[in-house]
């Protein structure tokens, strides 16, 4: 789940500073920051709205599968563990292609405020950390699927994003994997409603990941990004893409509440989270005046707004 991070929306919004020279962002720190800066850097590393949303969905999944487990405390810290090195190694590994982008250009790693080998110890230490605590204080499954996250996001979906357009499937297919681990944390991998849960999530980030990519394209393409809204000459496969996965979201959603593996609370919010995304890609498909910018953004903005919505209802409705 890497392409949602934005800070401001539309290419004719206010830019961050310019790109800096390759060889900060690949070898070098900045003399003049401060230590209080480098913490800040390396907290930055981690992308932490992002890794929250995967400590959410990885607790939404230890929660349905087994809401009396007294592993609250060590299964959301190894959660977070993991998904900041995850994301830590993301960081690292497209530190050039970050200088080359505005939006990008002032994290870390292009701004010289923490160096490229400090970066990945720190990645390769958190990453060894969240899955050393899982396995210690839940289950080896559950360190297994962490590891499978890591690796999934930071060595397979990272180096993919250049070299085909298929590279935000398998993206999504580590943003699923949470609800699954949260499960397996509570000792029920099993559980159909973290298993429909993950497959929400898996059909969810595709129009997410389409929209933050079509907003940006002109700095994926200035990277060397081959993502679909990068390669789409209109916006047209994009807008269709997003569509069919909204589509498929809500499928995703109505068999398992049809087999009883969630409920009506959860189901019912989940189509109409579907219809809504279902509705902004519609409209991003139709509408051309501004080159499609503004409905890609009305689309982020949705995708933002259900997945909170999803995750506490099927929590609620189980709890409660």
């Amino acid at each position: 789940m890497d392409q949602g991070k934005t800070r401001s929306f539309g290419l004719g919004c206010d830019m961050p500073p310019a790109p800096r020279p390759l060889a900060i962002a690949s070898d070098h720190l900045n003399p003049s920051s401060t230590v209080c800066e480098r913490l800040r850097a390396l907290v930055a590393l981690t992308k932490p709205r992002l890794a929250f949303f995967s400590v959410c969905s990885g607790v939404s999944g230890l929660l349905v599968a087994r809401p009396e487990a007294n592993l609250i405390l060590p299964a959301p810290l190894g959660i977070a563990l993991a998904a900041g090195g995850a994301l830590s190694f993301n960081q690292w590994w497209e530190r050039e292609p970050d200088a080359l982008m505005r939006r990008t250009a002032d994290r870390p790693l292009p701004a010289g405020r923490v160096s490229a080998g400090t970066a990945l110890g720190f990645s390769l230490a958190l990453s060894l950390a969240g899955c050393g605590l899982l396995a210690a204080t839940t289950t080896p499954l559950a360190a297994a699927i962490a590891a499978l996250i890591i690796v999934l996001y930071g060595l397979v979906y990272t180096p993919m994003k250049r070299r085909t357009r298929w590279a935000t499937e398998v993206g999504a297919i580590s943003g699923a994997l949470p609800p699954l681990l949260g499960a397996a944390a509570a000792g029920a991998p099993q559980h159909p409603a973290a298993w429909a849960l993950a497959a929400a999530l898996l059909f969810w980030q595709m129009p997410h990941f389409f929209a933050v990519g079509w907003m940006y394209r002109e700095d994926y393409r200035r990277a060397g990004f081959r993502l679909l809204p990068v390669i789409d000459a209109d916006g047209r496969a994009t807008a269709w893409w997003s569509a069919g996965h909204a589509g498929l979201m809500g499928a995703a959603v109505l068999i398992p509440w049809s087999l009883g593996a969630v409920g009506p609370i959860y189901g019912t919010i989940g189509i109409l989270s579907a219809g809504a995304l279902l509705h902004a890609a519609c409209a991003m498909l139709r509408q051309q005046n501004d080159g499609r910018v503004q409905p890609a953004r009305r689309l982020f903005l949705v995708t933002i707004a259900t997945l909170p919505l999803m995750m506490i209802a099927l929590v609620a409705e189980t709890l409660f």
